[in-house]
């Protein structure tokens, strides 16, 4: 049994910066499907993550929780031009990377598919975390690849959600990404600041 925690960020106004693949519409009708059939086979207090929304998080730059000792609006204003660049370039090394979403998994703070985090998502990961700072704060990478489908209204005990007949492994090769700013939680609101692609050049 899980006890789910209440999202308080749901629809509220935020300031956070990301990098994020947002999946093309094939990915999306498979995973507008899949959160279909979680729901008809859940009484869970889902909140349903908007299809156009739906997103795996790279690197978290700046989160909308974040305490400096300046709003975080104003980090941005003082690092953001450098650290787009850097990401843009972090990007470009990297070659396009390959997942295969295999397994709905249930926590405490939502239900989302995940995959195998392959080495090129990793070295992204780290080289972004090692590259930012301000303050004494750096980005923690995440450990998984994944994508979130539904938060939770409710504190209750669940079991872990039923998504009913087996699930088959949803594959998809990452090539693009967006680097944004998230005024509207989770991503209903975003300002597209630049489009790093894959390329793996540079060695």
């Amino acid at each position: 049994m899980i006890r789910t925690k209440i999202d308080i960020l749901w629809l509220r106004q935020c300031c956070a910066f990301h990098l994020q693949y947002f999946p093309d519409s094939t990915l999306r009708s498979k995973l507008c499907d899949l959160q279909d059939r979680i729901e008809r086979n859940s009484d869970a207090p889902l909140l349903r993550v908007l299809l156009t929304s739906l997103h795996m998080t790279v690197a978290t730059l700046i989160d909308a929780a974040a305490q400096f000792t300046v709003p975080n609006h104003e980090v941005w204003k003082r690092k953001g031009a450098q650290w787009t660049e850097i990401v843009n370039q972090l990007a470009a090394k990297t070659p396009p990377i390959d997942l295969a979403f295999s397994e709905v998994a249930t926590s405490e703070a939502a239900v989302f598919i995940k995959a195998q985090e392959p080495p090129e998502l990793h070295k992204l990961r780290l080289a972004i975390s090692h590259a930012l700072c301000f303050e004494d704060w750096r980005p923690r990478p995440p450990q998984i690849a994944h994508i979130t489908l539904f938060r939770f209204s409710a504190a209750e005990w669940i079991s872990k959600v039923n998504m009913g007949s087996g699930f088959a492994p949803i594959r998809v090769a990452v090539r693009s990404l967006q680097l944004l700013e998230e005024r509207v939680y989770p991503s209903l609101e975003i300002k597209r600041l630049s489009a790093p692609l894959l390329q793996g050049v540079g060695g």
